[in-house]
């Protein structure tokens, strides 16, 4: 617990990704990753989704947190150590139905005061999102919107 993204998002607003706890979930430690998701500038969805790594480094999905309540889902991979090329990672939403999700191949981030990254970029609900992670450290740029409008680059994160 503890870990922190923070983004700026097209040079003009931030948003920020944190784990806030742990919960046992189909018999596991999931933790809770707050997203926000954009969806205009000062305006974003924040979704908590319920996860774990299992020991080859792949991130499973288990549930989510809806109001203060754990929604479990069917364990779903949505992160691959090693990803295949077009291959789906789609996975259950909270309410039952499905976030389609694709891995495109790997890529350099676009420069971040940080610098750049090697990414691995999964595109979801039919190129709205994708986020670019860098194993070991996370998400470190996010697109979202329409056409991609919001860039959304690393600016700062803490592993613990």
């Amino acid at each position: 617990m503890g870990d922190y993204w923070k983004f700026i998002c097209a040079n003009s607003f931030t948003i920020e990704d944190r784990v806030t706890g742990a919960y046992h979930v189909h018999g596991r430690v999931a933790y809770a990753l707050s997203l926000q998701i954009p969806s205009a500038p000062k305006k974003a969805v924040r979704v908590v989704q319920l996860l774990g790594n299992d020991a080859k480094g792949n991130t499973w999905i288990y549930g989510y947190l809806v109001r203060g309540k754990i929604v479990s889902v069917k364990p779903t991979q949505i992160v691959a150590a090693k990803p295949v090329l077009d291959k789906h990672y789609d996975y259950p939403n909270a309410d039952h139905g499905k976030i389609s999700r694709i891995f495109v191949g790997f890529e350099f981030t676009h420069k971040t005061r940080l610098g750049t990254f090697w990414v691995a970029p999964y595109f979801e609900s039919g190129g709205t999102h994708n986020y670019g992670y860098s194993l070991g450290r996370g998400v470190m740029e996010e697109d979202h919107g329409p056409h991609f409008k919001y860039d959304c680059l690393i600016e700062k994160f803490v592993l613990r």
